[in-house]
């Protein structure tokens, strides 16, 4: 029995140092593919910067004709936009505020109206 649970214990030891190392094939593989990715993400991100200079170089002429127009509606949008989300959020300031209020005088008033209901003065501080 013992030289049985010896026999198992030696392949299981056997079979964790050859899963711990791997392959040349396995490493092959995975340089491989890492390479494929990061050369594929390379050249896609390289399209992606020349696309973007050819349209910057085809659309400057027609800003340069429209900055008197795009200038001050651009300043016009962004205080718009700006004013929007400052409102928005005295907004949510606002509810968050009489949210916080209603639970401590609920709070407050439940926990009065057990005192009382139970003859005991109540003190909050």
């Amino acid at each position: 029995m013992a030289d049985q649970s010896r026999h198992v214990t030696l392949k299981l030891q056997d079979h964790d140092q050859s899963a711990a190392q791997p392959s040349s094939l396995r490493l092959t593989g995975k340089f491989l593919t890492a390479g494929a990715a990061g050369t594929t993400l390379l050249v896609l991100s390289g399209l992606t910067l020349t696309g973007t200079v050819m349209a910057l170089i085809m659309a400057t002429p027609v800003l340069v004709v429209f900055s008197p127009i795009l200038v001050p509606a651009g300043i016009v949008v962004f205080l718009t936009a700006a004013g929007l989300v400052f409102s928005g959020g005295c907004g949510v300031a606002a509810v968050t505020t009489l949210t916080l209020m209603y639970k401590y005088i609920s709070s407050y008033v439940a926990t009065k109206k057990r005192a009382y209901s139970y003859g005991q003065y109540f003190c909050p501080f």
